[in-house]
């Protein structure tokens, strides 16, 4: 029974202590927003630096910037990687190594190296530098990720789901529209907002292939803090906590619905 208690005790130590190493700096960035001095927690609470950002637009065209990089990223890498995974799922046993090492090859160079090669590769080309080049980098760098989150989606779709839609005279257009897309559609998502989360976070690969005439809010905030200390970052911040919080519980709540109406009928 002792032992049992010092099991417990631990196991909820180790608990609190994981969490409060994950959120307890967010909690205080979120605290800083509202001081008045943020470096003194003593100073009192104030709304002045979100009313300041409100009415600022030097952190929301670059804000925007990398919600529609990370829109058309994030989409383009869902459509590469899924299309990879449904033609190399069914020989996804059998491929070489070799060939499974390639595809995981982007996810393992550091992004400092992917990012010059991405930039020699566009020089090359005479690619003008900017969102285009951006968003094909983002794409290129995220497409792995969804290959892989794909491929397990498909392992756990019945192969016999196909096979039985062909007998009942199902086109291959349809199977794929009808039967394999419904039941990939979590993977699908999961994948989409992987990317679009690299893509947004991203900093080495946007700072080589962005140009001069665009800025992620990446690459603001660096820009800024080379300046020094901006208040309207721990605005900003706050601003970014909130839209993911709110994401993640719809998404939750969805899921939710979903499981309740599928136990439920």
């Amino acid at each position: 029974m002792e032992s049992t208690r010092q099991s417990n005790w631990f196991i909820t130590f180790m608990f609190w202590a994981t969490m409060g190493f994950l959120y307890l700096p967010l909690a205080y960035l979120v605290v800083q927003a509202f001081l008045v001095d943020p470096v003194d927690i003593g100073s009192g609470f104030t709304t002045n630096w979100v009313t300041a950002l409100l009415e600022s637009d030097a952190l929301w065209e670059p804000l925007f910037n990398s919600l529609v990089i990370g829109i058309a990223a994030a989409t383009i890498a869902t459509a590469v990687g899924t299309i990879g995974a449904i033609g190399f799922g069914p020989f996804s046993t059998v491929l070489p190594p070799s060939l499974n090492a390639l595809i995981m090859l982007p996810i393992l160079i550091p992004e400092v190296i992917t990012g010059l090669s991405l930039l020699l590769f566009f020089l090359l080309f005479h690619f003008e530098l900017g969102m285009t080049t951006v968003v094909l980098a983002h794409a290129s760098f995220s497409a792995s990720f969804v290959y892989f989150i794909m491929i397990e989606q498909l392992r756990k779709l019945d192969p016999h789901l196909g096979e039985a839609a062909y007998d009942l005279g199902a086109k291959p257009t349809q199977i794929f529209w009808k039967v394999i897309l419904p039941n990939i559609i979590p993977g699908l998502m999961g994948g989409w907002l992987l990317s679009f989360t690299i893509s947004f976070d991203d900093f080495l690969i946007s700072f080589f292939t962005s140009g001069a005439g665009l800025t992620t809010l990446p690459l603001k905030i660096y820009s800024l803090m080379r300046i020094g200390f901006s208040p309207e970052l721990n605005a900003m911040s706050l601003v970014m906590i909130c839209l993911s919080t709110a994401l993640v519980m719809i998404l939750w709540s969805r899921e939710q619905s979903r499981k309740w109406v599928i136990s439920g009928s």
